[in-house]
Order: structure tokens, then C-alpha cells, then sequence
């Protein structure tokens, strides 16, 4: 408990001054692209292929737009294939970033950009300047001539793989980190995020635990999951009764009942009448709160790959607050929703209107560094 509410006083440290109210939230062009756009050589048009002789005379670069705002630019790397079969964000940053490395010119200023980002790119053994790679051209051979490709992530770093016919391997080592690997600051994540949020359409799907091995907890209830997030109060758990079957029962265990809608193991009925009135805590003042059905809120971030985890707040009065953690296994950042009630609102079959908290894009090492469970 103690440390749960550790937790969450640390990802609501960004919230400490009232949020302004806007008629609406400003989407841009991210300020990384608008930056790079200002770099380039030529006036580039704000969609599509293009050549850019002055930077390279076979390398093709692209540009996106959405909604006439420019959202990516970078050069043409990749084939369709690999496109459509491996993660977008992790490719449209190594083809951001090779633009980004040529407007540099030189190896050495190369490789200052890359020691800012903690990049390594490294050819058959050898980083970038050192050996016989002392040029991008020769990591462009190998591209261009693939035999393998492959993405390890779920760590620290993602290993970005390849193998040309003749076995030379290229390797980018990247950083897992969400403020490197997109395009937008926090605060224009923020803004997209509410936005894709408000526009969603993809409903919470019912889940069912991974493990099959039930534990008792000290309630006297079965839980199945045994993954934790961080501490051991903030777990995967799903929980059902003593004869196996999900539980749901507001008035004698409100926690247990809300952690499983949470989970999505409760059965959609008891979801579909909540809706959320967020307060969001985020670095951008300008996001005002918002309401969503839960219903939406989740199956957004469900389908966006976070894994889920819930706690127990505790309770004050009859008033009962559970916490989800939604974790970015890929990107290494958080969400954290806490979700207040009492037992008599999810009683009833009317719709319900729930207080929450958001709070944005927590990088994963602020909790460890700041937080340790005794």
C-alpha cells in the first residue's frame, strides 16, 4: 500500500499548478521534423519521395503528412516488406536518423550525433569511423543487398539486425527510449495522445490470464497472473473465487471487482457503463480535462501493446481508489490511471460516471530510481 501510494505521488509531480483551460489543443508539425526540414539542402515537398543530390545521390528520402502537417522525414531505407512486418517506430527512426547523420557531413560530426544519442552502429565488428567503416556507404551496401533482417527488443536496448548475401553484418544499437525513439517532445505526445484518445473507436477486449496456476491471497480469494511491475503490491493478477469462477462482487470485495475490469477479465457488461472524468497530469498545462468511456480509454492502450498491472490504493471512508499501470515494453515508459469509487457505483446496471487521474509518459527509471519497496 505504502508503496503504491509512493507511485503515484511520484507520477502526479507534474501536475502541482491547475491546468488551463484551451478551445482546443494545437497539433503541429513536431519540432525534431521542423527542424530537420530548416536543415535541409532544398525546399522538399511535405509528402512524398524525393532526391536530394546535395546529400546523397542514391539514397531516396521521403516525407509524411497528415492533415497537412508534416510528420516524418527521413531516407527511403527500407523495403515494404520490412515495413509492414516490424515495429513502424523503430524503422522510421533508423530512416530518420540516417538524414539525420548526412546532414552531419563529416564522420566525426557523425559521430557526435550519435554519441548524443547513444546510438552505436557498428559493420561487421567495427563502429562507425573505426576499421574499414569509415563511411555510411559501406552500411548503405549493406542494406541495400539483405539476406537477413531481425528486431530484438524487451530490454535495455534494441538490437536493429542485418545480414547482406555476401554475410557482412550491421548492427544499430538503440537506446529503448521513448524520448529518442519518436519524434515528438512530451508535450506533442501528450497532445496526440488525448487526441487519439478522444477519436478512438477500439473497444477494451476481454483478456484471460496467461498463467493457469492459482494462488490464494490473504483475502481468502484465488488470483492467477504472479507477474509483478516494480514492487510486489502492483501485479498482473486476475481474481476469482474460492469455486474458480471470475470474481464479481462490488459489495464485499470493490478492489478485487475494479482491478479485474481493469485487467479486462470482468465480463464487458460491468465495463460498458463506466465513463472516466480525467484530470490528466501531464508536462503540457495546455491538455484541460477530459471524459471517455473506460471502455475506450483501455482498449486504446490496449492496442497499442501496453501491458497492464493494478494495485490497491486503500480506501478513505467508503471511497476506494485502484490503480493501472499500463507499461510500453518496447519504448520503456508508463501510464499510470488511478481510478476513485465506492462499491454502490459499481453496484448498479446505470451508467456511472467515475473520477480518474492520468499521468503521461513516466519514463521507466524515474520509478526505479526514485522508489524502492521494503
Amino acid at each position: 500500500m505504502k508503496g503504491l501510494r509512493y507511485i503515484l505521488a511520484i507520477a502526479l509531480l507534474t501536475a502541482m499548478t491547475p491546468l488551463r483551460a484551451q478551445d482546443g489543443l494545437d497539433i503541429k508539425t513536431p519540432e525534431r521534423i521542423a527542424r530537420m526540414i530548416e536543415s535541409m539542402p532544398m525546399k522538399i515537398p511535405q509528402s512524398g519521395q524525393f532526391r536530394c543530390p546535395e546529400l546523397s545521390g542514391t539514397v531516396m528520402f521521403y516525407a509524411q503528412s497528415e492533415n497537412g502537417i508534416t510528420e516524418q522525414l527521413g531516407a527511403l531505407l527500407f523495403s515494404d516488406a520490412i515495413r509492414k512486418s516490424y515495429d513502424p517506430v523503430i524503422i522510421s527512426f533508423v530512416e530518420r536518423l540516417w538524414l539525420e547523420l548526412l546532414l552531419r557531413k563529416t564522420t566525426s560530426s557523425q559521430n557526435s550525433l550519435l554519441k548524443e544519442y547513444g546510438v552505436r552502429i557498428v559493420l561487421s565488428g567495427y563502429p562507425l569511423g573505426s576499421g574499414s567503416f569509415n563511411n555510411l556507404d559501406k552500411a548503405l551496401d549493406v542494406i541495400n543487398a539483405l539476406s537477413s533482417f531481425q528486431i530484438t527488443t524487451g530490454g535495455n536496448e534494441i538490437d536493429l539486425f542485418m545480414r547482406d548475401t555476401t554475410d557482412v553484418t550491421l548492427h544499430f544499437y538503440i537506446p529503448a527510449s521513448r524520448d529518442l525513439l519518436f519524434q515528438f517532445d512530451k508535450k506533442e505526445h501528450e497532445e496526440r495522445l488525448i487526441r487519439d484518445l478522444n477519436a478512438n473507436k477500439i473497444t477494451y477486449r476481454q483478456s484471460q490470464p496467461e498463467s493457469t496456476v492459482f494462488a490464494r491471497t490473504d483475502n481468502g480469494l484465488l488470483a492467477v497472473g504472479g507477474d509483478c511491475y516494480m514492487i510486489d503490491s502492483l501485479r498482473n493478477d486476475v481474481f476469482y473465487t474460492a469455486d474458480r469462477k471470475i470474481l464479481w462482487d462490488p459489495q464485499n470485495y470493490p478492489e478485487e471487482s475494479m482491478r479485474n475490469i481493469l485487467m479486462g477479465a470482468a465480463a464487458p457488461g460491468h465495463l460498458l457503463g463506466i465513463t472516466l472524468n480525467v484530470t490528466p497530469h501531464t508536462y503540457n498545462r495546455d491538455i484541460k480535462k477530459f471524459k471517455i468511456p473506460m471502455n475506450l480509454l483501455l482498449g486504446y492502450l490496449q492496442q497499442q501493446g501496453f501491458r497492464f498491472y493494478t494495485g490497491d490504493m486503500g480506501r478513505d471512508g467508503d471511497r476506494c481508489q485502484c490503480l493501472l499501470a499500463m507499461f510500453h515494453p518496447t519504448y520503456n515508459y508508463l501510464h499510470i490511471l488511478s481510478v476513485s469509487f465506492t462499491p454502490e457505483q459499481l453496484n448498479g446496471n446505470a451508467e456511472v460516471t467515475l473520477k480518474a487521474d492520468l499521468s503521461t509518459f513516466i519514463p521507466q527509471h524515474n520509478i526505479k530510481n526514485l522508489f524502492q519497496e521494503k
